[in-house]
């Protein structure tokens, strides 16, 4: 496969595993939520999974926020 593209190769392929390695997933109201740890108790929003699309508009699980992993679990 060729793949033509003005876009830098560390956006294009996925990084290695080891990045990965430290998420994990947090089931929450009518979805999940993607999160990796920063400190205890605290995790920074990877992505949203949820058919619920109100929940796309919600800044606080926008990818990049900070969360309190209690009030979730």
């Amino acid at each position: 496969m060729i793949l033509y593209t003005s876009m830098p190769l560390d956006q294009v392929y996925p990084a290695t595993g080891d990045e990965f390695s430290q998420q994990m997933t947090i089931p929450f109201e009518s979805g999940q939520l993607i999160v990796e740890p920063i400190e205890s108790g605290r995790y920074r929003v990877v992505r949203l999974v949820s058919s619920d699309v109100s929940l796309y508009l919600n800044q606080q699980l926008s990818p990049g926020a900070i969360i309190d992993a209690n009030p979730l679990i």
